[in-house]
C-alpha cells in the first residue's frame, strides 16, 4: 500500500527530511562559498548576510537532526522487526527479506550497518558550523579559516548524507517498508 503509516513516515524521513537536509547544506555551501572572503580582507557589508546564513545553518541542522531521529526511532525498529516462527510472506519484514536472498544480503550487512551511525556524524558536523555561525555569524564571512572549515565541514556532511540517501533508497527499492 503506497499510503500506510509505514511508507509514510519513510518518505518524510527520507524525502522531505534528507531531501530538504541536503538542500539546504547545498545552500548553506553556495552562500559560504560565493560570499567567502578574498584573502585577508572582509567584505563590506556582513551583518545581513552572515544573520540569514546563520538562521538557514540552524533550520538545516534541525531539519537534519529530525531526519536522524525519526530514521533512528521510527523507521528502523520497523525495518528490524522480526518475523514470527513459520512466516513465508516476508514483505512485512524488511531486514529478513534482504537477508532472505544471497543477492541482497549485503544491503544489510553492509548499507543498513553504515546508515546506523553515518547520518549522526552529518548532523554532528551541520550543528558545529550552524552553532559557529550563530554564535561567530560575522567571523563566518569576515575570517578565511573559519569560512573554510565551515565549507570543509558542510562538504563532509553533504557527502555523508548523499551517501546515507543513496543506501536508503537500495534498501527501499528491495525491500520497502509497506
Amino acid at each position: 500500500m503506497l499510503f500506510s503509516d509505514r511508507s509514510i513516515w519513510t518518505m518524510v524521513h527520507g524525502i522531505v527530511l534528507g531531501g530538504g537536509s541536503l538542500l539546504g547544506i547545498t545552500a548553506l555551501l553556495t552562500a559560504l562559498t560565493l560570499l567567502r572572503p578574498a584573502g585577508r580582507e572582509a567584505p563590506p557589508a556582513v551583518a545581513a548576510p552572515s544573520k540569514m546564513i546563520a538562521l538557514a545553518a540552524l533550520c538545516t541542522s534541525v531539519m537534519l537532526w529530525l531526519t536522524v531521529v525519526i530514521g533512528t526511532y521510527v523507521s528502523f525498529p520497523t525495518y528490524r522487526a522480526v518475523p514470527p516462527p513459520g512466516t513465508t510472506d516476508l514483505g512485512a519484514y524488511p531486514k529478513s527479506l534482504i537477508q532472505s536472498n544471497p543477492q541482497t544480503a549485503w544491503l544489510h550487512s553492509f548499507a543498513m550497518e553504515s546508515k546506523e551511525h553515518v547520518p549522526w556524524i552529518a548532523a554532528m558536523l551541520v550543528t558545529a558550523v550552524a552553532f559557529t555561525a550563530m554564535r561567530h555569524h560575522r567571523s563566518l564571512l569576515q575570517d578565511a579559516r573559519v569560512n573554510g572549515t565551515a565549507r570543509l565541514f558542510l562538504v563532509m556532511a553533504f557527502l555523508l548524507v548523499a551517501y546515507a540517501s543513496v543506501l536508503g533508497i537500495f534498501v527501499n527499492k528491495v525491500a520497502p517498508l509497506a
